[in-house]
């Protein structure tokens, strides 16, 4: 029957119900056994998609110029789409692309709690939410809008777009806020709400940004870029409708979705091999100590990330993440929309580059997010805050896996330690005016270093797994809208890769000088990792993975008689701790921050540096060409120290005051390292049998204890550690 074929008009709830059921009778999308359209007229159908596509394209280049935040205007935190009348997104623009999962647990909400009937679903009505478990938010810095398409009094599709605002109005201020306990400490969190109508919000709607967040006026700016692009969207929708009919546009969205469903089985069977890939990743949580009030959260935590990627030989793709840590008083749960966005963030990337991206992504590969898991609390009111802190790592496993498979089908220019290493700087304060105002920098989120090939380097910023315009923005743009941060130092970071016979790219390092704070200036961190641990622990082939980012604060600094001294300031975060080892920089506290960083307080001639954005290296050290060893030393990317103690490499100067290879010294030191390693190893066996003895006694520190305990509690997770270690059905993790 074809899908337009029916007497009334549905419900959203039965719109849904119908999907859901001729997409499991036929196993295909909506029942779509022949692509109709497409084959009887291609020239039309292209066409058709074509229009749809142009108008998400010109929504955000249009919409973003209107009225936007710079983080939204010059980066790619920010997304437009078409949907079907269930959420499935037909089209996307450039930005924020594996966003487009989102609408389903959004529009799935508004059908199941009769949205229709109240409050009314209307052309032109404007819906807004942030929420994880209703809304499909990876967090509530992620802000969505839809407007609905109705024609006849039958919702026939919705324009949706997302952004990352700057101010998520939370008891930490910034866009993740790093301290929450529950989800009443996440800030400004809404489920799917009617907030205007007739492509306009309502004015109480606006008042609510202003005094809800700290940042009310760019908040506002960010809400009017997202309607605007909608309102552009929707216009071009009834004029598609207008001159294909109403009939060819519902059957031709369900054949769109069905064709892509296609390719993208297609691209698995190509790329991948079929089989069984497991991933961990762990992210250290350093609560205990920060705040007496919430006794219960008081704890360090460490979390597991484990990802059993199942591949089938006909393209299925399975993605299990029973054995992942349980949900925690802490910042950084989320709920399975959220968790969604991240998984396909590499599901999208890699299977979806030749084919109309669409939300049939999520027909084909799939995640199983067990209750009670970090990805599924079987609570409401557990904190999503900043899922994005540890959900990259699970994205990053999924890409990796693709990577290896690549690579064992031959495909060397596609496949490469893949790493999302983000960061970010983020807070509040008051100027001397009385005038608040709070912030989030975009720089680390904007792009981080590409990981190392098999057969050559990674490339510095040149890459971000969440969106296809790595870009870190204008520094100039910042320090206007964050007005006592001022940038001395914007650079990569000697050294600071994952190092291997072809190294990863080098992360990058900002330092921020304080000037003018006003009344008071807080700043504190959010981001994927920690120096505390690696990122996915990940080096291909012998190869070291990506440091993890690190900051450095000097607060109670002598910077200002530095300046009037006429003595250079530190560039990096390197500089800084060089400096104060050489007694040229004194600060009442200097710290080095190898976690999360908690809100600190930051005076006049405070610095504050971050290094982020570094990517894992490919194959052993030793193995690098030693010529390559001695370009990276001439132009500063690594310095003799690390050329010698970590590649072997022996350098010597020249009579012409240029550096020259000492071949024999570094043949020399590279078996010596090599016999090194010889007489440091030890015997798999005998390794496990040490091992053993450790899991037997618990002779673990609280954090790992706990995390143990908690993934113990998924029987599958259990099954593999009582089988693995050889320990009794009794043991208790």
């Amino acid at each position: 029957m074809s899908v337009t074929q029916q007497t009334k008009a549905l419900t959203l709830k039965e719109l849904i119900s119908r999907r859901d059921q001729l997409t499991k009778e036929t196993g295909n999308y909506y029942g779509i056994k022949d692509l109709k359209l497409k084959n009887s007229d291609p020239v039309k159908y292209e066409r058709f998609y074509s229009r749809l596509h142009a108008s998400v394209l010109a929504a955000r280049e249009v919409a973003r110029y209107v009225t936007a935040s710079p983080g939204s205007r010059e980066m790619g935190e920010s997304l437009w789409t078409l949907t079907t009348p269930e959420g499935d997104t037909l089209v996307i623009s450039l930005g924020f692309f594996s966003h487009l999962t989102s609408s389903q647990v959004a529009i799935r909400f508004m059908a199941d709690h009769y949205y229709d009937m109240n409050p009314g679903i209307r052309d032109g009505d404007v819906f807004v939410t942030d929420d994880g478990k209703t809304g499909g938010a990876p967090h509530p810095g992620d802000t969505y809008t839809y407007v609905p398409i109705v024609i006849d009094g039958e919702v026939i599709g919705w324009a949706m777009s997302v952004n990352h605002i700057m101010e998520a109005g939370a008891p930490v201020a910034g866009s993740w806020p790093g301290f929450s306990v529950d989800t009443f400490m996440d800030g400004f969190v809404i489920p799917p709400m009617k907030t205007g109508e007739k492509l306009r919000q309502f004015t109480w709607w606006e008042q609510l940004w202003k005094t809800r967040t700290r940042a009310g006026t760019l908040n506002n700016l960010d809400d009017k870029m997202r309607l605007a692009g909608c309102a552009i969207i929707h216009k071009a929708v009834h004029e598609i409708i207008e001159e294909f009919g109403i009939d060819y546009y519902k059957q031709a969205i369900r054949e769109i979705i069905e064709e892509s469903r296609l390719q993208i089985l297609q691209n698995i069977r190509t790329l991948m091999v079929p089989g069984r890939y497991t991933s961990v990743a762990f992210r250290a949580v350093k609560y205990k100590g920060l705040q007496k009030l919430w006794v219960h959260a008081d704890k360090d935590s460490l979390i597991h990330i484990r990802q059993k990627l199942e591949v089938n030989e006909e393209g299925g793709l399975y993605a299990n993440f029973e054995g992942t840590s349980r949900w925690g008083y802490h910042a950084f749960n989320g709920y399975p929309g959220g968790a969604d966005v991240a998984f396909y963030l590499s599901m999208i990337n890699q299977f979806a580059h030749n084919t109309k991206p669409t939300g049939a992504i999520s027909y084909v590969a799939k995640a199983h997010y067990p209750e009670g898991s970090i990805y599924n609390p079987d609570i409401s009111t557990a904190s999503f805050s900043n899922i994005w802190a540890q959900s990259m790592s699970m994205n990053t496993l999924g890409f990796n896996a693709i990577n290896r498979a690549l690579f064992s089908r031959g495909y060397m220019e596609e496949a490469f330690t893949a790493d999302g290493n983000w960061e970010g700087i983020q807070g509040a304060g008051v100027l001397e005016d009385g005038t608040t105002y709070g912030f989030t920098n975009f720089e680390s989120v904007g792009g981080a270093a590409m990981g190392a090939f098999s057969f050559r380097d990674g490339q510095p910023l040149a890459w971000a797994e969440w969106t296809q315009l790595p870009n870190i923005g204008n520094a100039e743009e910042f320090e206007y809208l964050i007005p006592p941060l001022f940038y001395i130092g914007r650079k990569l970071l000697p050294n600071f890769c994952g190092h291997g016979k072809f190294r990863g790219g080098i992360g990058d390092s900002s330092i921020h000088w304080i000037k003018n704070p006003g009344k008071q200036l807080g700043i504190s961190r959010g981001g994927s990792q920690v120096a505390a641990t690696t990122f996915v622990g990940l080096g291909m082939s012998g190869a070291y993975p990506a440091p993890s980012a690190f900051h450095v604060s000097a607060r109670g600094s002598n910077t200002n008689e530095l300046v009037q001294q006429g003595v250079a300031l530190p560039r990096d975060a390197s500089e800084v701790l060089e400096y104060a080892e050489q007694g040229i920089l004194k600060a009442e506290n200097l710290d080095v921050w190898k976690f999360d960083m908690p809100e600190q307080s930051f005076g006049d001639g405070d610095m504050l540096a971050d290094a982020a954005g570094a990517a894992g290296g490919w194959g052993d050290p030793i193995e690098r060409d030693p010529r390559s060893v001695l370009e990276d030393v001439v132009y500063g990317w690594v310095d003799r120290k690390f050329a010698e103690g970590l590649y072997g490499v022996v350098l010597k100067d020249h009579a012409s005051g240029s550096l020259e290879v000492d071949e024999d010294a570094t043949r020399s030191l590279r078996k010596q390292i090599i016999e090194e390693r010889r007489q440091l190893a030890k015997p798999a066996f005998e390794w496990w049998r040490n091992e053993r003895e450790l899991v037997i006694k618990q002779d673990f520190i609280d954090p790992v204890r706990d995390m143990y305990e908690g993934s113990m509690s998924f029987q599958a997770f259990r099954d593999e550690m009582i089988h693995f270690w050889q320990v009794s059905d009794h043991f208790s993790g």
